[in-house]
């Protein structure tokens, strides 16, 4: 896996880790945290920043751009050594989610995508390799056509939506054109209900796909990891999961991810 992608990865799931602790304390009773366990909890989160993001990101990024996000996490090691405000705990990561947006927007995404457009706003390729139908064909180039145009018209998160029913119209076309669908149902990665029973395809989740065509090999490892970040950030589409998680969509971000979701189309359909 390449550097850039561990980066975002890191940088991935230290914004979600920060998300996380700040809903839970703010879902606490009282204006202090006083529990030992919640503040255990925020020691760790900040730790596993330095011990483990961090590190990841300096790879890539000089330590002078994450100088802002230190100051916040050690803002949140000095409040949990005692039962401080949870509001000194919700500004501190607050705070965090704004600074790693802007380091990811700064150093770990490419220039052209930083401009508001990705590499090429490139035609679709030729559906006709994975499905018969002109009509189904037709229905997937008006929804790549409309990804270009959602970025274009500087819409991201209508983009990273529809990017993501894109991949999702592409992946089960991949399946159909299976001559039998035994391996699908029956792949590790296959959703089962609590009988252990493969739910039917029309209840699968964009990151079901996912897993299961990087199991049988229609895409590479990398395309599942980075199509597993466009599935997350399509869940933005929730407006208070967007508030709850501090995140700000971006014309850069839904660029970015439009080069992801062509990349794993361009997979599906070789």
């Amino acid at each position: 896996m390449s550097d850039g992608l561990l980066a975002q990865r890191a940088l991935d799931a230290a914004m979600k880790e920060a998300a996380r602790l700040r809903q839970s304390i703010g879902a606490g009773p009282g204006p202090q945290l006083r529990s030992a366990e919640d503040r255990d909890l925020a020691r760790t989160v900040a730790l596993t920043w330095f011990n483990t993001h961090r590190p990841v990101l300096l790879s890539l990024i000089d330590v002078g751009a994450l100088t802002s996000v230190d100051n916040c996490y050690t803002a949140v090691l000095s409040a949990a050594d005692r039962a401080s405000a949870r509001s000194t705990y919700d500004s501190a990561l607050k705070e965090v989610a704004r600074k790693l947006s802007e380091v990811r927007t700064k150093h770990l995404v490419p220039a052209s995508a930083r401009a508001g457009q990705p590499s090429a706003l490139a035609p679709p390729p030729s559906f006709a390799k994975l499905v018969s139908d002109p009509l189904v064909q037709g229905a997937l180039e008006r929804r790549w056509e409309e990804c270009n145009a959602c970025i274009t018209a500087k819409a991201p998160l209508a983009a990273i939506v529809m990017m993501g029913g894109l991949l999702e119209a592409l992946l089960l076309a991949r399946i159909n054109a299976e001559p039998t669908s035994a391996p699908i149902f029956t792949a590790k990665a296959a959703p089962r209900d609590r009988a252990g029973k493969t739910v039917p395809l029309k209840d699968w989740a964009l990151r079901s796909y996912i897993d299961v065509a990087h199991e049988l090999g229609w895409i590479s490892q990398s395309a599942k990891d980075l199509g597993v970040v466009l599935r997350d950030y399509r869940n933005y589409i929730h407006p208070y999961k967007e508030i709850s998680h501090g995140i700000a969509l971006t014309v850069a971000d839904a660029a970015l991810l439009w080069d992801v979701a062509r990349s794993i189309s361009k997979q599906l359909v070789k």
